[in-house]
Formats: structure tokens, sequence, C-alpha cells
């Protein structure tokens, strides 16, 4: 899964830079290689030190509103931040703020874009069921998570 995914993220922000159309683009390949029913793309926003909703897909626009700026630390994006490692909503259901538990498919993944050790941002996938993400499923998020990082410098 990962080499074709990453070379198609790879060329859109070569083409598109980290623009809101990349993230679209990035969002709606996400969505079909997982199957996903929800993806969403936090980046840091440096003036206010919070995770800033860039793009989703897959949110109702009234949940999206309230979801638009997160704390470091806040829900799963938040914590997956925090930590700089993949949460599920699994293994970590306590975590979820009460906007995420009305807005998210309870299957999450959330993975820190990091670059030279540095947040970027938070990339997440859900499903409407509770699952466990493979091994190579996170691994593969978490290569396209740390490609975005890379083009946010």
């Amino acid at each position: 899964m990962t080499p074709t995914l990453q070379e198609d993220i790879r060329k859109v922000l070569d083409r598109q830079g980290t623009s809101d159309l990349a993230f679209d683009s990035i969002v709606s390949r996400l969505m079909t290689v997982f199957d996903a029913e929800a993806a969403v793309v936090y980046t840091l926003d440096p003036a206010t030190g919070m995770l800033k909703l860039r793009c989703h897909d897959g949110l109702p626009r009234n949940i999206s509103d309230r979801l638009r700026f997160l704390c470091i630390g806040k829900g799963l994006p938040g914590k997956a931040a925090v930590m700089r490692q993949p949460i599920q909503s699994i293994h970590d259901p306590e975590s979820a703020c009460a906007e995420e538990l009305e807005a998210l498919p309870p299957g999450s993944l959330f993975v820190p874009m990091l670059s030279d050790n540095c947040l970027r941002g938070v990339l997440g996938v859900a499903k409407n069921f509770h699952r466990e993400y493979a091994p190579d499923e996170v691994a593969a998020l978490t290569a396209v998570a740390a490609l975005i990082a890379a083009y946010l410098k």
C-alpha cells in the first residue's frame, strides 16, 4: 500500500505544494485507500500553537466548525501531537473530546506529521466501526504524514 500511496501524495505535493487544493486531493486519496468514512488534515498554527483543521471529508459542517482548532493534547489528534506517535481510538477511547465523539466514526487513527523532530500537524482517518488498524496501515499513514510534514517546513 505505501509505495503507491506515497508516490501519489508526493506528486500532488510537488504540483500543488501545501495548498488547500493539495490537501483536498490528499484527503480524497486517503478516503479511497483506507476505505474511510472520514479523513482530516490538521496543521500546526505557529501563531496560536494550536492544531488547525486544514481539510476534511466526512465530517458534518456543524461539527467541523467546532473542531476547527484543537489545543495540543486535546482529543485524539491533540494526543497524537503531544505524544508524537500514532493514536487509535480503540486503544484510547477516553481521549476523544465531546466533539470528536459526536463527529468521528468510532474506528479512528491519528498520526503526527513530524519533520526534523518538529511537529507540523496531524493526519487522521476513520471508519464507521471499532477496529484496530494493522501495522502496515499505521506505517502507511505515518509515511504519508512524514512526507506532508517535509513539505510544511
